[in-house]
């Protein structure tokens, strides 16, 4: 389709249970040389199975976030180039010990090619 320069989102792609789609998607409507830019959580190693299941983690974008480099392989995957991290920051929730260290922020950019 190609009908997209630019495409942002801001933490709302962690919400969805298929990643990969939304991804395919993306590259799908942007145009030759169109840029992604998303911010996201991602986590820094596994979640807890009960963090993944809870509702209240799904509701803070926290229960469906992707590993950091899984997160940017899935990117890749849809066809992607030039995926960076621009940014990140980590996030120390009090909530709970086992989510201690392992919350974190991206900025990611990519491009569709060439560009």
């Amino acid at each position: 389709m190609g009908a997209v320069d630019v495409i942002i989102s801001n933490c709302v792609i962690n919400l969805s249970t298929d990643k990969s789609q939304v991804f395919r998607e993306a590259y799908r409507v942007l145009k030759p040389g169109g840029r992604l830019m998303v911010s996201d959580l991602v986590t820094e190693g596994e979640l807890p199975e009960k963090v993944r299941r809870s509702f209240d983690a799904w509701a803070c974008c926290i229960g469906g976030a992707l590993e950091k480099q899984e997160y940017l392989e899935v990117i890749k995957k849809a066809g992607f180039e030039a995926v960076r991290i621009v940014s990140e920051a980590s996030y120390e929730i009090d909530v709970s010990e086992e989510l201690k260290g392992k919350i974190t922020s991206v900025h990611v950019e990519a491009h569709k090619w060439p560009f």
